[in-house]
């Protein structure tokens, strides 16, 4: 996983609310993993692997005599990554490589399924991501991809008039700091993406997971976190009279502070498409 501005030998600015998601949402992620097509003793590539969570979970899958491996392009990372990793992988079933995801320096057709988290949003490709995980995978394996869709991803309680602003803010940020906003909406484009990039007998899994007050201390450090980035990108693109009300609603010293009222709802929608290399 990678930001357009963070280098090789630095931890991505985005881990703290990366870590906030995995721990807030952990339970619902594994049951994702879980419904993969991966059986035991199956050798699985974790593409653009970030902090090693999902290595950790997949390696549960594989069993004593699997694989996984884990690619990702910082150095700094795979370091965390080994980590986390360590923590739940007495076996050594996980082994790390440093590359770019475009030239992964790995046999092809040497893995049953190829597993891409969250990550194609922030990559300039995402049709040839998704063709070389197809090559690195023997024929009739899977690729699974998690991703979501930034307008849909966290349902939230706004006021409406408030959400249709933040919404056109949010688009016009995005386009300002990348050009190709339409990265962040991939979620709802993932089939399409698969079939064009000649994958078949592509499946569908799209998972609401919701929470409600009150919040667990993972909870509220996950929503803490997206409200705080929410403002950054927005601050100065909504009129005065919506911020007035949106400052209300995200500054965590205020009595009127979204995630502290005893009322609160949040839903996070992730959706995984799995399709599979053609047999010939």
């Amino acid at each position: 996983m990678r930001a357009m501005t963070d280098t090789e030998d630095t931890i991505p600015s985005y881990q703290e609310s990366l870590a906030a998601f995995h721990q807030a949402f952990g339970d619902e992620l594994r049951e994702l993993i879980g419904a993969l097509p991966i059986a035991e003793g199956n050798r699985v590539l974790d593409l653009a692997c970030g902090d090693g969570r999902y290595a950790a979970w997949l390696a549960d899958r594989v069993g004593p005599e699997g694989r996984v491996v884990a690619v990702d392009l910082s150095g700094a990372y795979l370091t965390l990554a080994r980590q986390v990793v360590s923590e739940q992988d007495p076996e050594g079933l996980v082994r790390f490589v440093e590359a770019d995801v475009f030239r992964v320096p790995l046999q092809e057709g040497s893995f049953d399924l190829a597993w891409c988290a969250r990550s194609l949003r922030s990559l300039p490709d995402a049709i040839e991501v998704l063709r070389g995980m197809a090559r690195l995978v023997r024929p009739g394996g899977a690729i699974a991809v998690l991703e979501e869709d930034a307008l849909h991803h966290l349902i939230l309680p706004w006021p409406e008039d408030l959400e249709l602003a933040l919404r056109r803010a949010e688009l016009e940020a995005l386009a300002a700091q990348i050009g190709q906003p339409r990265r962040y909406y991939a979620g709802r484009r993932l089939p399409q993406l698969a079939r064009e990039a000649g994958l078949d007998r592509v499946s569908v899994s799209t998972r609401a997971i919701d929470r409600w007050a009150p919040l667990t201390e993972p909870e509220r450090a996950f929503i803490d976190l997206e409200l705080a980035a929410l403002r950054r990108r927005v601050i100065g693109r909504i009129d005065p009279e919506m911020r007035e009300v949106f400052d209300r609603l995200v500054d965590p010293d205020s009595d009127a502070y979204l995630p502290a009222r005893p009322d609160f709802t949040m839903t996070c929608i992730e959706r995984v498409v799995v399709g599979r290399r053609p047999e010939a």
